[in-house]
């Protein structure tokens, strides 16, 4: 469907071609275009939809829906590119709507068998991974560090040396062992949190983040694996608990393969806000609602509003990190053998990395961890971090393939695998339509006195009314980088639209 921007009364009549009306008490039906249909935009036009604003458009850049949840069939079931498991329950928007159906969230067989291998395939033992692990928390913990003026990295390698060289009880902790759990254990931060490094974090992130408390990996027992939420937000879930809940017609409100080049928010003809996509179509709306990811913000939003954003969003837009983590499925002819842990976490002995790096191998140190998949007893993954796993986008499936299988060789030598048959991976940081993972903050963030709350900070026109909206992860204060967070501003910003007009 295309609109003539000339002719307000022609758009009005496409919009009654989009979406059926309900009443709105004392206003008339806002238009409104919600740009990506991901978890934030899906959320934003549910919630718009159920309170009365019914004359929506989503723009969607690509062919699906679901932005960073992402799922893929995959041997014989599926698999999530993006967002896998729910974490947490307390708190968390996305336990609370999914647990009300029986059995459809249930603890990860991740959780059941983890270990910590070194790379001559020997594991530590674990009542030696417990102490050290609970030592990370400590220092993690530590209130001070809310209060430590330098990075992560800083704090946390000043407190971990002291606490081993002064205290007794890590006496049998050798050098060698402890620079290699350090190392371990960056690299897990650096999947959780999407950053390069953790020296570019502030020490005082951790009183940021609110973690939902609860299970961190509850799987998917549905056979759209997470995308399952994004029917259970729009009312389309098979056999609904909720039959109250007016299903939301996805399917006649989004547009499909429409990547926005241009919003013009103000000073406009008709005092309407008017949405260029790439392909040269033109929309009016009263109000747009933006999901697009942090990094195509950063990496487009000099272009992509006119007139150009205020400082306090483009200053959220530069300080805010925006960092990349991947995925590697391996599907296998016959089972993953039995007796190989349902996650190993990577421990490299130095001679072994120093190897790697020479090798053709070397993009493969971006592997923090293998695990195997829930519901898949053939399939392998590998979870990438960093700069080296960004750059393994542009390789081809067979040197994926064959460096996933040299690690193999080394933590998990006396297992044998069967042939690969197929592999299936994210290229989170080269699509276009991403740019990246997910959102943290830094050093920068905090040197520049911004966070989710400036990004999130609305574009008014004259009469003070929010005309461009910001929702997604990245605009989320406290559950930044999380489904629950991005549901929960598509949320926000359609309630401030809703009370606008009510």
């Amino acid at each position: 469907m295309s609109w003539l921007p000339l002719f307000s009364r022609l758009i009005a009549i496409c919009w009654l071609a989009v979406a059926t009306f309900d009443s709105v008490d004392g206003a008339e039906h806002p238009r409104v275009i919600i740009v990506g249909a991901g978890a934030a935009g899906i959320a934003a036009a549910s919630r718009l939809y159920r309170g009365g604003i019914t004359n929506i458009l989503l723009l969607e850049a690509s062919q699906r829906v679901g932005g960073r949840v992402h799922t893929r069939p995959f041997g014989d079931g599926i698999v999530d590119l993006g967002a896998q498991w729910c974490h947490g329950e307390q708190g968390n928007v996305v336990y609370e709507l999914a647990s009300v159906y029986p059995d459809l969230l249930k603890s990860s067989v991740v959780l059941e068998d983890i270990k910590l291998i070194r790379s001559d395939g020997t594991p530590v033992p674990d009542a030696l991974v417990t102490r050290l692990t609970n030592l990370t928390e400590h220092i993690n913990e530590l209130d001070e560090r809310k209060t430590f003026a330098g990075s992560l990295g800083e704090f946390f390698t000043q407190k971990y040396w002291h606490i081993l060289q002064t205290d007794e009880a890590f006496g049998d902790v050798s050098a060698e062992l402890a620079e290699q759990f350090l190392t371990y254990h960056h690299d897990q931060l650096r999947g959780y949190e999407a950053y390069e490094s953790w020296f570019e974090v502030s020490a005082g992130d951790a009183d940021k983040y609110e973690e939902s408390e609860g299970n961190q990996a509850l799987a998917w027992n549905s056979v759209k694996g997470f995308s399952t939420i994004l029917d259970i937000v729009s009312g389309n879930y098979p056999n609904s608990v909720n039959e109250t809940l007016t299903p939301v017609p996805l399917d006649d409100i989004i547009n499909y393969g429409r990547f926005v080049s241009n919003i013009h928010w103000i000073q406009t003809p008709n005092e309407n806000v008017v949405v260029t996509t790439e392909d040269g179509s033109r929309y009016e709306a009263d109000h747009v609602i933006s999901t697009v990811s942090l990094g195509v913000l950063k990496e487009n939003h000099h272009t992509m509003f006119t007139p150009a954003l205020p400082p306090v969003n483009q200053r959220a837009i530069t300080g805010i990190y925006f960092g990349m983590v991947n995925k590697v499925f391996l599907l296998f002819d016959t089972p993953i053998p039995d007796g190989l842990p349902s996650t190993v976490q990577l421990l490299w002995n130095k001679p072994d990395l120093d190897a790697l790096r020479k090798s053709k191998h070397s993009w493969a140190e971006s592997v923090s961890t293998l695990f195997r998949v829930d519901h898949q007893p053939n399939v392998l993954a590998a979870w990438l971090v960093g700069m080296e796993g960004g750059r393994a986008e542009l390789l081809p499936d067979e040197v994926i393939q064959e460096g996933v299988l040299h690690l193999l060789g080394m933590f998990a030598k006396d297992f044998s695998f069967g042939t690969i048959e197929d592999v299936l991976r994210s290229d989170w940081s080269s699509n276009r339509l991403f740019r990246g993972s997910y959102s943290s903050r830094s050093m920068t963030t905090d040197k520049m006195r911004t966070g989710p709350q400036d990004l999130a900070n609305p574009l008014n026109n004259a009469s003070n009314e929010p005309v461009v909206l910001f929702a997604g992860e990245a605009t989320s204060l406290k559950r930044y980088s999380t489904v629950h967070g991005a549901i929960e501003s598509g949320f926000r910003e359609a309630d401030r639209l809703l009370e606008l007009y009510q």
